[in-house]
This record gives structure tokens, sequence and C-alpha cells, in this order.
């Protein structure tokens, strides 16, 4: 375990009748009281404890493996804990659906029609297009809208305090966060790339701290990129709004899973968001679709929302996830 060391900084010669004092609290901490037990990453716990990095706490872990969980639950390998999974066999699904057991994600038989602004994928849950906004954003204002949730193209992306108020930001738009099942699927797309765009790092397809180097050989452009350029030169990164990189995207046509923000998962942290964000040191490790923080927490905090989709035909604003396609 890590401590938060006991510190006295006025100067003693300046206060002598305080010495006997500070010697005894020197001997105090030396044999370890007024000492707070603190911990910054799992390594910092006994065996089977992982670190709550919020609290500086460490805690029990719930589970290892599935096998350690109740019917229905699966154990999040993130948080140690067990987490609600839809199935583990079809008999676990709603009538026209199929279980996935690797995902745990019931896939439905027939045509999957979405909410406005959202996409099929795989047959199996809808997904917001772009990451969430309040309703008033602009393409230069973030808004002060909280009600709910939207998913449009063009607007300054929605940074969030924490999980639940993205949660309840979903809810109130008649969805729930995505789980780390359906973010990281949607993330690496049919292929299961290691960013949405492929398996290699490109420093201008989505927005990363590589994207908008100021390098002297950047002319006759103000700005240029290339990998770790920010490294040689510094960069003008800042988030953008949703959708503004249309190479940002895999088959599903869901944008800026890599870069921009950080998205938040359901039941997750601060530490448990996914895809990276404008700011990130390195872009190329922190934007993969598997990234997880796990043991600190990253800043540009965002979200978008998942809902489970119907089988009947679409009604006004819904979509059967064909037409995904965004004019850039």
């Amino acid at each position: 375990m890590q401590t938060k060391p006991f510190a006295y900084n006025a100067p003693m010669n300046k206060i002598p009748h305080f010495r006997n004092t500070i010697v005894l609290a020197l001997g105090l901490f030396l044999c370890g009281c007024f000492v707070d037990s603190f911990c910054y990453n799992h390594a910092d716990c006994p065996n089977e404890q992982r670190c709550n990095i919020q609290t500086g706490a460490c805690y029990p872990r719930e589970c290892s493996k599935d096998a350690d969980c109740p019917a229905k639950q699966s154990c999040n390998t993130t948080t140690y804990s067990c987490d609600a999974i839809k199935c583990r066999s079809d008999g676990d699904c709603n009538e026209g659906y199929t279980c996935n057991p690797q995902t745990g994600i019931c896939k439905a038989q027939t045509k999957l029609y979405c909410p406005e602004g959202m996409v099929a994928i795989d047959n199996s849950f809808c997904v917001d297009i772009y990451e969430a906004s309040r309703p008033d954003a602009t393409a230069t204002q973030k808004g002060s809208d909280e009600s709910k949730a939207v998913s449009v193209q063009g607007v300054i992306p929605w940074q969030v305090k924490d999980n639940a108020t993205a949660q309840q930001a979903c809810e109130a738009a008649g969805k729930s966060l995505c789980s780390e099942s359906q973010w990281e699927s949607t993330c690496s797309g049919p292929a299961q790339t290691v960013y949405a765009y492929g398996d290699e790092y490109e420093s201008a397809t989505c927005n990363g701290i590589d994207t908008f180097c100021l390098c002297d050989d950047c002319q006759p452009e103000k700005t240029c990129s290339y990998p770790f350029c920010y490294n040689d030169c510094g960069a003008a990164f800042k988030v953008q709004p949703t959708g503004s990189f249309v190479g940002c995207t895999n088959s599903y046509g869901v944008y800026d899973m890599n870069g921009n923000l950080w998205e938040h998962v359901l039941n997750g942290t601060d530490a448990s968001v996914r895809g990276g964000a404008y700011n990130c040191g390195d872009s190329k490790k922190l934007h993969q679709c598997s990234y997880v923080p796990q043991s600190w927490v990253p800043s540009a905090r965002g979200f978008r929302c998942c809902a489970p989709g119907s089988l009947n035909t679409p009604t006004d604003g819904a979509s059967d996830g064909s037409d995904s396609e965004v004019a850039p």
C-alpha cells in the first residue's frame, strides 16, 4: 500500500516551542500512526482485492471468472464485479431472438429497427451514430439543456461529470448507456479491428492529440498530422463537433468512437471509460477499442447511448439500420 505522507512545512527554528510536538509526530509517523492507507492502482492492494481509484480504498473483488457469478450474470474483468448479461442460451432471450453466448447478447432473427439517430449493430442492439450532445448544443457551443441526450451531427458533444449523469441523460431519451461488450463490439466493427477504422494507428483519421500539429514543415498549411507529432512540435488540440471526421468510423456507420471524448459505459466508473479523447498523450495506445484506463481517471469524458431496438415495422423517425451512411 502507498501512503499519504504526514507533512509539516513550517521551519522548526522559527517555532522552537513546537519542536517536541513535531519530534513526537515524526516518531508516530515512522511507527505507522497518522498515516492514511491509500491505493493508486490495483498493484497497491493485497491479493484478491482491487483499488477504487476514486476513493483510494481497496475492496474485495466479487469474481475472477463467469463461474463465480449467479445465473444471468458475468464477471466484469475491469471492476471484478458480477454484471447482468442478456443471455447464456436461446431460452434467456425474448421471442424472435437467439443468444450469442460469446457476447451474452440476444440477436434478432429478423430485421431490427432502431430509433432515429441510431443504427443496428449485428442485428442485436441499437447504438447512437454520434457521441451524445445536449439538445441545444451547436457547432460552437456545448449548450445548457441537460434534459436528455441526443445523437446529432455537427455539434459539440456533452462532457459529463460522472457515469450516473450519463446514464440519466440516456434514460431520459428512452435509452441506456452501452454495456462494455456493446461498446467494444461496435468500436471494433465486424472485422474486430484495433481501431474502428482499422488495425494501424492513423493520426489524422480521428480527433486526437496528433491531429492538428504545429510543426514548421506543415507549410503552407497551419497544421499537419503524423503519429506522435505532438511530441515533436505541439498541437492545437481541442474537442470537435460530432461527426467532423468522416473516416473515423467502420462499416456500422458509428462515428468518433476513437478520440474526441472518452465514453462512459453501463455500470462503469470514471476509470472504465473507452475510446480515448482529443487530448491523450499517447493516442496510438489510448484510442484502441480495447483500452480501459482502470487505474487512472482521464479528463474529457463523454458518452453515447444504446437501445434494444424493435422487431416491429419502423414508425416515424425509426431506422432499420441499413441507411447509416452519413453525408460528410
